[in-house]
């Protein structure tokens, strides 16, 4: 496992596997949470994954998160 610089405690399991809440509460839960973090000011995706609309899209944008997190070793919970 690498060294991590930050970590980041947004519930996202829980958040994904919430079956009562649409594909887009789910985006919008993720960026509200994530915009609430330092380390993730500088995330250009946030507005995206506000506009979510389908499980491809959120995908996509997770993948973008997860990218963003690497490079900048933020580790997500």
């Amino acid at each position: 496992m690498g060294k991590w610089n930050h970590t980041v405690t947004i519930g996202l399991a829980d958040i994904l596997e919430d079956e009562s809440t649409s594909v887009e509460q789910r985006g919008r839960t993720i960026a509200e949470r994530l915009s609430r973090e330092a380390c993730f000011r500088s995330f250009p995706h946030l507005a995206e994954f506000r506009s979510v609309q389908d499980e491809e899209d959120l995908d996509e944008w997770l993948e973008r998160m997860y990218d963003y997190a690497d490079r900048h070793r933020i580790w997500i919970t």
